[in-house]
């Protein structure tokens, strides 16, 4: 697929919403109701392994989990390339 500059200009300028999961579990739907303040959820990933950034359903690539100014940020790891993460918003009409 060829990208014209004009697109890509666009794209680029085109804010989109990030997510980064830590990990993922499996509950019912009475144990989500019983959890209380306190409660841990175990996830399915090894701690210090990071979380994996997505945009829409797609991984984009892989951080480590860090604080800054007491917020929590992703210190980018490894990044699918820029060329495959321009393909991925036109194939998917993300403008």
């Amino acid at each position: 697929m060829e990208i014209s500059e004009r697109d890509y200009d666009l794209l680029v300028d085109t804010e989109i919403v990030a997510d980064v999961i830590l990990g993922t579990t499996s509950i019912t739907i009475k144990e989500f109701l019983d959890l209380s303040e306190g409660d841990i959820l175990s996830l399915d990933k090894q701690a210090g392994t990071g979380g994996d950034i997505y945009v829409n359903s797609r991984i984009i690539g892989t951080g480590d989990i860090i604080v800054i100014d007491e917020k929590l940020a992703v210190r980018v790891q490894d990044a699918m390339d820029s060329d495959n993460v321009v393909r991925y918003f036109f194939e998917e009409n993300l403008l």
